[in-house]
Order: C-alpha cells, then structure tokens, then sequence
C-alpha cells in the first residue's frame, strides 16, 4: 500500500512583539482545516525566520513580516536574501501586517515587498491589519506610536487567504465519473 503524502507548506515568519507570529500560526490553522488542504492531505510547519528554516524541504511557502515605517523587519529581508534562489524554486506567497499598511481591505503592497515579489517571483501579497498593544513596546515605539491601542487584523481574511492558498497546492477537487463505479473520480492532473 502507498502512502500519499500531500504538499508541504513551510509559513516563516518576522515579529517583533508578536501578533504577525498570531497571523502565521492562524495561516497554518486554516491551510490545514481547509476543505483543500485536508483532501490533499497537505501539512505546514510554522518557523521564525530566525531559525533560518531551510525552504529545499517543502513544496510551499508561506512568507509573513511585521511592518514598521513601510518596511519589513530586517530579519525578513536576511532570510530572504539567504533562501532567495529556494523561494524562485517553489510556489511562494507573501503577507504583511501592521498598523501602517493600509485600511483593513484595501489591496496595497508595501514598499519595499514590490521588490521581493518580483525577485522571488512570489505568486501574491496579502496585507493584514496589525495588533497595537503599549505594554508591549519600547520606551521608543511608545513615543512614536500615538494611534489608539488595539487589535486590527482580519480573521477571516487571514482565513480566505490561506484556504485560496490550500486550493491551490490542492489543484481542482476531485470530479465523480459516471456509470456503474461510483467511487472512481477524476482529480485533473
């Protein structure tokens, strides 16, 4: 008997006080309880891009940063400096999130992702709301942040976003064939 096992999508990550970590660890939730991402027996693993998790190993990639002043955080642009010609290999998608890129539904890139997308040739991205909490920050963000405190991102965005991810990797769902076997299906590869 063969065991078949599904794509493997890698969601990396950059975060400074953790609420893009939340958005990745929910990009996993709903690439795995998709209606997709189930048939396709599809499986991800979240990583900080601090840990310099190695792309080669998966077929996906799912590729987030917090944003501060229009930018991604460095460690993004290292480890995709690093990883770039492994991101070129595979399919790859991107998303932002933070309190300065956009109105919630907007489609806007962020500055500096334009180049990243073009240079990896990512196939989308996603810009999320962020969470302001001021406990969590510096003495310094403190100070530069006078916006109201709260918590911006988009559930289900977050999770429409990652099921159109999962139908992907999938390819088109299985089509019943007529006739006498009922249980033989099509499934368009």
């Amino acid at each position: 008997m063969t065991v078949h096992e599904g794509p493997r999508v890698l969601v990396a990550f950059a975060s400074r006080h953790g609420a893009t970590r939340e958005i990745a660890a929910a990009v996993v939730r709903g690439l795995l309880r998709s209606d997709a991402g189930r048939r396709a027996g599809l499986s991800a693993v979240l990583a900080p891009v601090q840990q310099r998790p190695d792309p080669a190993g998966f077929d996906a990639v799912v590729l987030g940063s917090a944003v501060y002043a229009g930018r991604w955080l460095e460690p993004a642009w290292r480890y995709v400096g690093a990883v770039a010609p492994e991101l070129r290999s595979r399919p790859t998608w991107l998303f932002s999130s933070g309190l300065d890129v956009g109105p919630a539904g907007t489609r806007h890139d962020v500055d500096d992702v334009r180049w990243i997308r073009e240079a990896i040739g990512a196939r989308d991205h996603r810009v999320f709301g962020g969470r302001l909490d001021r406990r969590l920050l510096s003495a310094a963000e403190r100070q530069v942040w006078s916006r109201p405190a709260g918590d911006f991102r988009d559930w289900e965005s977050v999770r429409s976003s990652s099921e159109g991810i999962a139908a992907h990797l999938a390819g088109p769902p299985p089509v019943p064939v007529g006739g006498a076997r009922a249980d033989v299906v099509l499934t368009g590869r």
